[in-house]
């Protein structure tokens, strides 16, 4: 007899090989996606940060920072001054998906006791980066 094609028990047993192969990689592989959205939006949050920091050490003059008062700079404004480079000129929450608008404000204040500034995002951009977290 010539033998051509597949028993019913081969490909019962291909399926089930590939079932449990699913089962082990696709938890494994989204889980990795996760974690590397994650890290993308840390690092997004870091580069705001850095930007504005930038910022402020260029301009904090002109800003006129005096003892525990506070000034708010939009990520547009980070923008448009070269300290913050954008992709397709849009910032997007890898996490969520969800834009983050230019006009979202940075409250920079400025400690005298401790001669530092203090950088804290406003309240749509902090909801948006405690999904990083």
């Amino acid at each position: 007899m010539n033998k051509k094609g597949f028993t019913l028990i081969e490909t019962i047993m291909v399926i089930a090989i590939l079932a449990l192969l699913m089962l082990i990689l696709v938890p494994n592989v989204i889980s990795l996606i996760n974690k590397n959205n994650i890290k993308s939006c840390q690092n997004l949050e870091d580069s705001i940060k850095n930007a504005a920091k930038v910022y402020v050490a260029n301009n904090k003059y002109q800003l006129g920072f005096s003892c525990d008062t506070a000034k708010e700079i939009t990520i547009q404004t980070l923008v448009d001054s070269g300290d913050l480079k954008l992709t397709d000129n849009k910032l997007v929450n890898p996490v969520s998906g969800k834009d983050i608008p230019l006009s979202s404000k940075i409250k920079v204040t400025y400690n005298c006791t401790t001669k530092d500034f203090n950088y804290e995002f406003d309240e749509f951009v902090t909801n948006e980066f405690k999904l990083c977290d």
